[in-house]
């Protein structure tokens, strides 16, 4: 091929390239057909890959909630919002006769798990009651024990204080997984609960497991609890996916 061939070529690619750009300004890359802009296509791919997203991607996804949704529907997922806490998050499409398994999956809590999470929604209503920002929605460790160990608490009663202590660990850590709670790096044992937690659980729900309402012998807190919506890699982090105790809502 000659030189003057080889710069037609080259211009005439160059001229398809221009003309792919112009009529896709939302192009990233070279054959990019989405019509997302950049930022909806960030907020789409944090709730596909995040428990839940706040802040300003949660604007980024309200601002751009039509795109958002037609992204995460590829997926069958959709979008689930709550405007008092300003969180979103992504959830299976629940259809009767869908077969197709979505991007993310659903994990049932464990009786323990929805204990806490009861809990942690009345100290979230506590915390409420006194207009405490989000961010001083803290809990410790020595809190949950009591709370799950003492009185009506799950695990009260237990003599196995070494193997209490284990399970209630092995809870905490997954309850973090969820994205239920924070650790705080700089306070040892101390947490922070997370906007999430009020938006899944309603406070008459968390009366019932925390057994304030209506308690019937041999009841558990899980006989209603809710499915935590986690992808596939998650459910492999820290705890396994399979659980004992696992009860559907």
């Amino acid at each position: 091929m000659t030189t003057e061939s080889a710069e037609r070529v080259e211009s005439a690619e160059q001229t398809e390239s221009d003309a792919a750009g112009a009529s896709n300004p939302e192009a990233l890359f070279e054959g990019d057909t989405s019509d997302m802009p950049a930022d909806a296509r960030m907020a789409a791919i944090a709730l596909k890959r995040d428990r839940y997203i706040s802040g300003d991607l949660y604007d980024i996804a309200r601002d751009n909630i039509d795109a958002v949704t037609r992204s995460l529907n590829d997926d069958l997922l959709v979008p689930v919002t709550d405007t008092r806490y300003r969180i979103m998050y992504a959830t299976p499409v629940n259809e009767p006769g869908l077969t197709m398994r979505a991007l993310k999956t659903r994990v049932s809590l464990t009786r323990e798990e929805a204990s806490l999470l009861a809990f942690l929604r009345i100290r979230v209503l506590e915390y409420d009651n006194v207009r405490t920002e989000a961010d001083q929605w803290l809990v410790s460790f020595e809190e949950i024990r009591a709370a799950l160990t003492t009185g009506a608490g799950y695990l009260a009663g237990r003599n196995d204080e070494e193997g209490v202590m284990r399970k209630l660990s092995i809870t905490v850590s997954t309850m973090i997984t969820y994205g239920y709670l924070e650790r705080l790096d700089d306070q040892d044992g101390m947490y922070r609960i997370t906007p999430l937690v009020p938006v899944v659980l309603d406070r008459e729900l968390a009366d019932l497991w925390l057994g304030e309402a209506d308690r019937t012998p041999g009841g558990g807190a899980a006989d209603a609890a809710p499915q935590q919506t986690m992808t596939p890699q998650q459910t492999t982090q820290g705890q396994p996916a399979r659980r004992q105790e696992d009860t559907d809502r």
